[in-house]
């Protein structure tokens, strides 16, 4: 037997493929998979893009945090 993964973008997309599926009499198995919060998927994509801080030590991130 052959598996498609399908990855949705968000809960309506999940539920509408879903249905579909349903009707057509194929096999749907949901897994849900742990993913970041938006905050650290958003700081992931900074880092990935070359956006952030850079310091030359320890001492110099807290200088600029302010610490």
């Amino acid at each position: 037997m052959a598996k498609i993964i399908v990855k949705p973008k968000n809960k309506e997309e999940e539920s509408f493929l879903t249905r579909l599926l349903k009707k057509m009499h194929v096999k749907v198995e949901i897994i849900e998979e742990s993913s970041p919060n938006e905050e650290t998927q958003k700081a992931i994509e900074d880092v990935e893009n070359k956006k952030g801080t850079k310091v030359k030590d320890s001492q110099d991130l807290f200088d600029k945090l302010g610490i």
